[in-house]
């Protein structure tokens, strides 16, 4: 009887922080406090942008990714050679 009750005692221990845990969770998503929704953690990807539900408008990276793509592209179509840096460049 004393083995079913010690059992019973170390189960309640070890899963009281796990309880405890998901009722201050249900409590604070009620009254609002807790401010977590899945679209603030979206994943994104260099020169790709965010990965799922990209929306151009929100998307900052992306936009800044487009303008440095139009400046490269704006530089090589008047100076389509890549720029040195030998003796014979620029010279200051």
């Amino acid at each position: 009887m004393t083995t079913a009750l010690t059992y019973l005692a170390l189960t309640a221990i070890l899963l009281a922080p796990f309880a405890l845990t998901f009722t201050l969770g249900r409590a604070a998503r009620r009254s609002g406090i807790l401010r977590l929704h899945l679209d603030q953690f979206q994943q994104a990807g260099p020169f790709v942008g965010r990965l799922f539900g990209s929306d151009q408008a929100e998307d900052r990276d992306g936009l800044r990714t487009q303008h440095d793509i139009d400046a490269i592209r704006s530089r090589f179509s008047e100076h389509p050679s890549w720029p040195t840096s030998s003796a014979s460049g620029e010279r200051r």
